[in-house]
């Protein structure tokens, strides 16, 4: 059901009634963090497939007496502030992620060159045996994995945090219509 549109991609979606999008309880009118895990997962889904460069929209199509004109607004308004807080709390793990990373490359970093300065005294005062070697090698290993997670932290596992940060902003900032069901 995704449609394109001229100004860019648009997801279309028709429901039977708001509970099938939100929670709908006794904090109407809607709340932040209100939709249903589901929703969210089709919409984050749906805005993932799509070019990073173009804006979003989201129509929803509800039959005319689900909602009056002001609940639309405010369906509206809490589908973006809950993509909003959510990049926001994709932001403090972002924030966190790489604290740690930092903190991680501190403790790597002191490991190395503890283990390059042991195996350099090894290699310095004790005569070339193969136990010494072994030794010598093990150390020089053990600091080099020591940095292993930092890297790969620092490196790698940004992509995927950053990627999902920005599609969370970029939800946030969609246009949404409601509008009501029917011939398009």
């Amino acid at each position: 059901m995704p449609a394109a549109s001229p100004a860019g991609p648009n997801l279309d979606l028709e429901l039977v009634d708001i509970g099938q999008l939100v929670a709908v309880d006794a904090a109407w009118p809607l709340h932040p963090g209100c939709l249903r895990a589901a929703a969210e997962g089709e919409i984050i889904e749906w805005a993932r497939r799509q070019p990073a460069e173009v804006p979003l929209s989201v129509t929803i199509r509800l039959p005319p007496d689900a909602m009056g004109s002001a609940d639309k607004a405010r369906l509206g308004d809490a589908i973006a502030t809950h993509f909003s807080l959510l990049a926001e709390a994709q932001e403090r793990s972002v924030k966190e992620h790489f604290s740690d990373a930092r903190r991680s490359l501190a403790v790597g970093l002191a490991i190395l060159a503890g283990c390059l300065t042991t195996a350099f005294w090894l290699a310095a005062d004790f005569p070339e045996r193969p136990l010494t070697r072994i030794a010598r090698e093990s150390i020089g290993i053990l600091g080099w994995v020591a940095m292993w997670k930092p890297v790969e932290m620092l490196l790698h596992d940004r992509r995927p945090i950053l990627r999902r940060l920005r599609l969370l902003r970029r939800l946030a900032q969609a246009s949404v219509r409601v509008v009501a069901s029917g011939p398009r």
